[in-house]
């Protein structure tokens, strides 16, 4: 067992409060109880055949090839309705999200210019709240790809997992938002999202 620390101490004089041992008591208990790790566990203590599928570690993913259009007036978070997962939790974990895509600028496609482009960002949201957001890809690019992962504790119950994708003129000098319509639109291709549900 690994050395565990007295949490709380009592004096002479002292009002009687049951939180104090109750401190002391739940700091080992607190090492049999989620706690068990190569620190009080023999090499051999647990067999492979003991363990069932899922016990530690869960896996979910949503992959697609169709191409998916988008239109050039977009001005707002789009979901890729295929990069969508919905899952139900049996107990708090860490959810570890993982997105890849591939898309291509069509409709106008313009070379580079240095006051404004079209450009594209991607994102992953859990229960419409942020995880991670790709910086923004300029249509100077014809080509691109990108991969972004972000992870975050939730809750056991039911959450809503989903990869969104924004379109917008921004200029170059700051990276804002141009009020200039596009000039062209993204076609996304072959994308996956894996989330590795991480319990204790």
């Amino acid at each position: 067992m690994s050395l565990r620390y007295r949490q709380e101490f009592s004096e002479a004089g002292d009002v009687l409060d049951p939180q104090v041992p109750n401190a002391n008591q739940n700091e080992l208990i607190s090492e049999f109880n989620g706690g068990l790790d190569r620190d009080n566990l023999l090499n051999t203590a647990i067999s492979e055949a003991q363990i069932v599928d899922n016990a530690f570690t869960k896996l979910h993913y949503a992959a697609a090839n169709g191409a998916i259009p988008t239109s050039t007036t977009i001005r707002s978070w789009l979901p890729l309705s295929d990069n969508v997962l919905t899952l139900t939790l049996p107990q708090d974990c860490l959810l570890i999200c993982e997105w890849g895509g591939v898309w291509a600028w069509l409709g106008g496609y313009t070379t580079l210019d240095y006051i404004a482009e079209d450009a594209v960002a991607f994102r992953i949201t859990i229960d419409g709240t942020d995880l991670c957001v790709s910086h923004w890809f300029g249509s100077s690019a014809e080509y691109n790809s990108t991969h972004i992962i972000g992870a975050t504790p939730v809750s056991a119950g039911t959450h809503v997992v989903q990869v969104e994708v924004f379109l917008s003129r921004v200029k170059h000098n700051n990276l804002q938002f141009s009020s200039d319509d596009m000039q062209s639109f993204v076609i996304v291709g072959a994308r996956e999202l894996v989330i590795e549900e991480r319990r204790r």
